[in-house]
């Protein structure tokens, strides 16, 4: 299997991104203890406080697949308390042949105690992709990943719990990301500047939203996405547990490269990053702490500078 350790750069990078990440959750060092969304009870300390090591690598050929997958995951999974959450990420602009757009976001979530499988090839090259929603290439990344669980030789072979995963994806990925929140496998979706068109463009409609059966979370970044009517409207249909988190200043891609009000700034992928692990923190593994991240009047992210947050049928 093909694998990379984090160039020095980028490894600076993602340290720095971690470090702040988990000094800015409120109580990132306290302990939990109830079982959340997913009635999984909740490890101690948040994932927020956590950070390990990561390698990035070459999903092992094993069958007849939607896509290639790159997985990203703490590089000494024996270090690791207990077995690992699944969060399964699919591309922006449905790209299903390389593994580039999503690359900070999807080490720094792994970083915090996720096994990660991302859509795309390992080493293909950036590519300027853009296909349609095929949902299989999220719900296979599942298979591939319960196979690899199993499998004698596989680095992952009883280091997932594949009783919490969620799928996630940006823009038209996360179309992929919440047709896919129909498999029963599937304990939490997150649409990321996304949601389904009223008249069905690009072959999906609104009423996939009945099927959801897990929290969902819709995030986007205000009138500047193009997404953002879309992600408003869904979360206003769904009838499960939604949180919907908006930072009006992020735009469509802001969250992904960094960008404020179109301008290069980092800390809004860092605030990102800290929704993502805190979503999955609460979500997969019941955390009290990142729970209290998005639920509540004194939620942690209502009282980020810039973001606006509400929530329903919790």
């Amino acid at each position: 299997m093909r694998n990379a350790w984090l160039t020095p750069a980028l490894v600076a990078a993602v340290t720095a991104l971690v470090a702040i990440t988990a000094a800015a959750v409120p109580g990132a060092s306290g302990a939990s203890g109830a079982s959340g969304a997913s009635g999984v009870e909740a490890a101690a300390p948040p994932a927020s406080a956590v950070f390990h090591p990561v390698v990035r690598e070459a999903a092992a050929k094993t069958g007849n697949y939607a896509a290639e997958y790159t997985v990203y995951r703490p590089a000494d999974l024996d270090t690791v308390r207990g077995r690992l959450p699944l969060v399964v990420f699919g591309n922006g602009a449905c790209r299903h042949t390389s593994n580039d757009e999503l690359l900070t976001l999807e080490t720094l979530l792994a970083a915090h105690g996720f096994v990660v499988v991302a859509v795309g090839g390992f080493d293909e090259p950036a590519l300027t992709e853009n296909g349609s929603p095929e949902p299989t290439v999220i719900t296979d990344a599942i298979t591939w990943a319960e196979r690899e669980n199993a499998r004698r030789g596989s680095a992952l072979r009883n280091k997932l719990d594949t009783r919490r995963t969620g799928v996630a994806g940006h823009s038209c990925g996360g179309l992929e990301a919440l047709v896919a929140g129909v498999d029963p496998r599937v304990q939490s979706v997150l649409s990321l500047d996304s949601g389904f068109f009223a008249d069905g463009t690009l072959g999906y409609g609104r009423e996939n939203l009945r099927n959801l059966h897990t929290p969902v979370l819709f995030a986007d970044g205000g009138p500047a996405d193009v997404a953002y009517a879309n992600s408003g409207e869904n979360y206003d249909l769904v009838t499960v547990p939604a949180v919907r988190a908006t930072n009006a200043a992020a735009g469509h891609t802001g969250f992904v490269y960094g960008q404020r009000d179109g301008d290069p700034d980092p800390s809004v992928r860092e605030e990102a990053v800290r929704v993502l692990v805190a979503w999955f923190d609460f979500t997969l593994n019941g955390n009290r702490t990142a729970r209290g991240y998005f639920l509540g009047t004194g939620c942690g992210l209502c009282g980020t500078p810039g973001w606006t947050v509400t929530s329903k049928n919790f």
